[in-house]
């Protein structure tokens, strides 16, 4: 599939409540197999056929309500080498999705399939929903940093509204319908999208800056769901919005200005390994 791009930009339903995932492997669908250098800021921009990161254990999404709850970081750790997600497969417990319960949205089954095969070093972990983050580091500011696996969906006209708010945005199913949605949001902070390849397929890439005073959110700061809230005020999302074979896939990665510049080699070089299975 034509685009790709150089360089390294670097489930919360609406409505959820965030508990903490005492996570011991609560990943989507995980599989084991066998078993560079990013800038620590500005954010890293793509690269060609990037790969997925480890996770430290990350808040989960239950259904409820958004919360502010302080993310606690606890998870699975996983052994360096390669391992598998089924990050969408609606068989396993905390599969992904593309709707948050807003009317008009509907799920499918063509996503079930789906795997996201990356390579870790040691010292990483898993998180809720297949993301991985690294534990000495955390996923809050100042230094924290995590990789998620996503559909994207429907985006909220305010990102700080109130609890059992459901996205209002609609935005229609294709790699390229989420970025120009992120894109032309008046109260997001978002770059131009452009054409990027990462892991064998093709899509678009923006990156998100969360502003620097989110005290003002009453729960937390959510651009849309199903989706992370942000993990601290100037929190730094990186977005891949992908056409697999006609399913969007989504691949954030997020990060702070203040992460180690070794942690964001080491999320680099995780996400040159991705490759997907559709």
């Amino acid at each position: 599939m034509a685009g790709s791009a150089s360089g390294w930009p670097v489930k919360l339903l609406a409505g959820l409540v965030l508990a903490v995932v005492a996570a011991s492997g609560c990943g989507a669908g995980r599989e084991s197999a066998t078993g560079p250098t990013a800038l620590p800021a500005p954010a890293p921009t793509p690269r060609t056929s990037p790969s997925d990161a480890a996770s430290d254990p990350q808040p989960t999404a239950t259904p409820g309500a958004r919360s502010s709850a302080t993310p606690v970081v606890i998870g699975e750790r996983i052994t360096a080498g390669t391992h598998t997600a089924r990050p969408f497969d609606s068989a396993l417990p905390d599969a992904w999705g593309v709707c948050a319960g807003q009317s008009g949205c509907l799920e499918t089954a063509a996503d079930d399939s789906i795997r996201i095969t990356y390579t870790v070093p040691e010292g990483w972990a898993f998180g809720y929903g297949a993301a991985v983050t690294k534990p000495a580091a955390g996923t809050v500011a100042p230094s924290g940093m995590s990789l998620h696996f996503l559909r994207g969906g429907w985006l909220f006209r305010d990102p700080c509204l109130k609890v059992d708010t459901l996205p209002d945005i609609e935005v229609g199913p294709t790699a390229d319908d989420f970025t120009d949605a992120l894109a032309a949001h008046p109260l997001l902070d978002v770059t131009t999208p452009f054409d990027v390849t990462l892991g064998g397929y093709s899509g678009k890439y923006v990156d998100l800056q969360v502003p620097s005073d989110i005290s003002a959110c009453p729960e937390s700061y959510f651009p849309w769901a199903p989706a992370f809230y942000a993990q601290g005020p100037s929190h730094r999302w990186h977005i891949w919005s992908l056409d697999v074979d006609g399913v969007r896939v989504v691949i954030q990665s997020g990060d702070f200005a203040g992460t180690l510049p070794e942690d964001l080699a080491e999320m680099h070089a995780i996400i040159e390994s991705i490759q997907i299975q559709p």
